[in-house]
């Protein structure tokens, strides 16, 4: 058969993806090209007209490098010590100097973690330049390669050329990471996979490229289980685990590569998150695998939407991945209870819904009596938060975070002035709040089996309760001078996620109406919850 040459591929060289420089592949019959690395679409005859203007960039570039005297043409240079002269002299320090600035956006970019969740995004990333540059920078290397002769210009125009690739690979992927669209994590692993092969033969960059290999097993992941095939992610999550605990233990060793040990360890954060949504999709409590991860993926938009617009106290927290792990660690533990494989601990009652709350220890000692009499005594409290509390936004932003708790301070019984008064000149108060049934209520919580109801997750941490209530503490300190006379805080601690069963509608929670005035007002904004219900 005559291979008339329409259907070789076209040279990587001899074509660039005119959006992000990153090398094309094509067939001559071809009209309309895919770059497989930024998803961008371009006609086959102006890639190649973007490759000439490439082409002519870099040797007006060689030009300008070549001394006085000298023609344009590298290869027209035999002499090897005229080459090494004219490297050393001449392109070198343009070389240099322009890396030097690359290489330091490089390791800044590596300083922060490379990969994001479904349905989230990451728009913060430090980015002063674009792929576009960095390939055309790149080009320029390679165009004077054949100048370096000795062995120590060698391994500067390797390590140059190594790393700068890789820079504009993970330029391409901060794009895609800022955006949500359907194929990204199948451009990110091809990103990743290109990265970590220019960075191949490099040792002092080898930690880097195995944290490259780490992550394309991790977008390769996150590809299938955006694509609801959750059992088919476990390998190369596991792969991806593999990948960046090695990484994480070669960069820590590596003085100048441990800017990157935190952001490897987010990473790995990231991946059990993705690991949790993995098992939430396969403890699924029925056959409809899509309609079961709409819930889940508008969890999933929220936690993205939290971290952008809630009160700047609360924005760092909402945006770190151990926080997004967390969450997503309690949806398949939701998961596992309700296909039968786990349980949740329940508090008594009836309800349609289940809503979760922290249950937080707040020990605390108070003045009572007057001279001889005067003593402190040390009360053992306990108070219950909506795990919801961040879609309130009066008690995210400090205005009223008793609505969103059992408020215990404000259910302290009450004789009248008179009796109060005495009761406190005479030591005989043992307690300024009024959590008895709460305690109780939390000692009586028994893991179970949801049954018929749906459920909330959490969309907040323990850390995230604790410091609600330490801020209800002030709160209740600062409404109440007889409270902020008497009490002295200790630390608040979580003890657990309890479920409470409710009948909430669009207005009110309806959760623990046994508890009365102890009851939280609110659980937060009733139609976003509506759409995370699992």
């Amino acid at each position: 058969m005559v291979d008339n040459g329409m259907n070789n591929p076209v040279s990587m060289l001899e074509l660039r993806c005119k959006s992000c420089s990153a090398p094309l592949t094509a067939r001559l019959t071809d009209d309309i090209i895919r770059c497989e690395y930024c998803g961008s679409s371009q006609k086959l005859v102006d890639a190649r007209a973007f490759y000439d203007q490439i082409l002519g960039q870099v040797n007006a570039w060689v030009r300008q490098a070549m001394p006085p005297g000298v023609g344009a043409s590298v290869t027209g240079i035999t002499d090897p010590v005229a080459r090494h002269m004219v490297f050393m002299n001449n392109i070198r320090p343009r070389l240099s100097t322009e890396y030097s600035e690359y290489r330091f956006n490089c390791l800044n970019l590596l300083s922060r973690p490379l990969m994001t969740l479904p349905s989230m995004t990451e728009t913060s990333m430090p980015v002063s330049t674009d792929p576009k540059s960095v390939f055309l920078f790149e080009a320029k290397v390679r165009s004077v390669q054949p100048l370096a002769v000795d062995d120590e210009s060698k391994m500067l125009v390797g390590e140059t050329s190594g790393l700068s690739i890789a820079y504009g690979y993970l330029l391409n992927n901060v794009a895609l990471m800022a955006d949500l669209k359907p194929e990204r994590y199948f451009f990110m692993k091809q990103n990743y996979d290109a990265a970590a092969e220019a960075l191949k033969g490099l040792d002092k960059f080898s930690c880097i490229r195995e944290r490259m290999r780490g992550l394309s097993s991790l977008s390769q992941a996150l590809d299938l289980l955006s694509s609801l095939k959750a059992t088919d992610s476990i390998p190369h999550l596991k792969e991806a685990g593999d990948s960046l605990d090695k990484a994480e233990s070669a960069t820590s060793q590596n003085m100048e590569m441990g800017i990157m040990l935190q952001a490897i360890r987010m990473e790995r954060s990231i991946l059990n998150g993705a690991s949790y949504l993995a098992q939430a999709q396969i403890a699924q409590p029925s056959s409809d695998t899509a309609g079961n991860m709409v819930p889940i993926l508008n969890l999933m938009g929220l936690l993205n939407a939290l971290k952008m617009q809630s009160p700047p106290k609360w924005q760092v927290r909402f945006m770190e991945s151990n926080h997004h792990e967390q969450i997503l660690k309690a949806v398949a533990d939701i998961r596992q209870a309700q296909s039968g494989g786990g349980r949740i601990r329940i508090l008594t009652g009836s309800g349609t819904v289940l809503v979760p709350f922290w249950a937080i220890d707040i020990p605390y000692t108070f003045q009572t009596g007057a001279l001889w009499k005067t003593q402190g005594v040390e009360v053992a409290e306990s108070i219950l938060v909506a795990a919801t509390f961040p879609v309130d936004m009066n008690a995210a932003s400090g205005a009223n975070p008793q609505a969103v708790l059992t408020d215990v301070f404000q259910a302290r019984d009450r004789k009248g002035f008179f009796n109060d008064a005495m009761r406190r000149v005479s030591g005989n108060e043992t307690s300024i709040s009024g959590g008895g049934p709460i305690r109780e209520a939390i000692k009586n919580a028994q893991p179970a089996t949801p049954s018929g109801v749906r459920i909330i997750p959490p969309l907040s941490t323990p850390q995230d309760a604790i410091i609600l209530a330490q801020e209800y503490m002030v709160r209740a300190c600062q409404m109440d001078r007889t409270i902020q006379n008497q009490l002295r805080l200790s630390a608040p601690r979580c003890t657990d996620l309890i479920y409470a069963p409710a009948v909430p509608d669009m207005y009110r929670p309806n959760v623990m109406p046994w508890l009365g005035p102890l009851a939280p007002s609110s659980i937060g904004d009733m139609n976003i919850l509506s759409t995370i219900l699992l």
